[in-house]
């Protein structure tokens, strides 16, 4: 039985007798009821009433940290839009395969309006564009983390404006993401001193030259590299990088 069941329920069957929403502070509807529950259930809780509706909606407005990757087969653009309509103070927000919920539009908004953003999580969602990512580069000054892996339709464009916008980003996954050359990884190198994750499995069309800048820039801070399935960067490479202090895995 789901805490939905076990503890909602009965006060809605509670809520037919007296009017329990007036009795208890909203503040333990808000940060401990609430919180206990899965977003499939706290979109139920909005059917109520309208009192539930308002609680919700505040409970959206107090989000920091929000993951709704378990959920990625029902969340849709609308769904996600009236969540961080409400959200924001939004401080990290993950997306892994929410496909039918991540495009231009949807990620536009979010840029829009949570522009407090820290940590972005957009992985497997195929609709995510290069605009869509030059938004979040932008607007979300405060992006430290953002994961694109297998977002077939980014290309070096969102590789530049993460360079030129995103100053504080310290990590950037963009394995599988085969329009990311060596032109966007060297824009990336030369430019984001900050950076100190990058993630670059399978894009094969990255090699040496791409990465040259994290190790001729005396100011970098790059700590760890991932390039498995990266053919074309070589052993002597590598070395190099290891030598600048860089943790390289090519195995996983």
């Amino acid at each position: 039985m789901s805490l939905y069941h076990s503890l909602i329920l009965p006060v809605f069957a509670m809520e037919e007798r007296l009017d329990i929403c007036s009795i208890l502070p909203e503040e333990v509807f808000i940060f401990y009821i609430l919180p206990c529950l899965t977003i499939p259930d706290i979109a139920e809780c909005k059917l109520v009433s309208k009192t539930w509706l308002r609680l919700v909606r505040k409970y959206y407005s107090c989000l920091r940290e929000l993951d709704l990757s378990p959920w990625d087969c029902m969340v849709t653009e609308d769904y996600l839009i009236n969540i961080i309509k409400h959200a924001k103070i939004l401080r990290s927000l993950r997306l892994a395969k929410c496909w039918r919920a991540c495009n231009t539009v949807s990620v536009s908004f979010l840029a829009e309006t949570c522009s407090r953003l820290q940590v972005v999580n957009l992985s497997h969602c195929g609709s995510v564009s290069d605009h869509a990512v030059q938004e979040l580069a932008v607007k979300c000054r405060e992006l430290r983390e953002i994961d694109l892996s297998s977002c077939y339709k980014i290309t070096d464009c969102a590789m530049w404006a993460l360079a030129d916008h995103a100053e504080r980003l310290q990590e950037l996954y963009v394995s599988s993401v085969y329009g990311v050359t060596d032109y966007g990884i060297s824009h990336i190198g030369f430019k984001l001193p900050s950076l100190q994750v990058l993630d670059v499995s399978y894009c094969f069309r990255v090699s040496n030259k791409g990465l040259v800048g994290f190790v001729q820039t005396d100011n970098y801070h790059l700590k760890s590299l991932r390039i498995k399935g990266c053919s074309k960067i070589t052993d002597d490479f590598i070395q190099k990088l290891w030598a600048a202090g860089v943790q390289v895995n090519n195995m996983f």
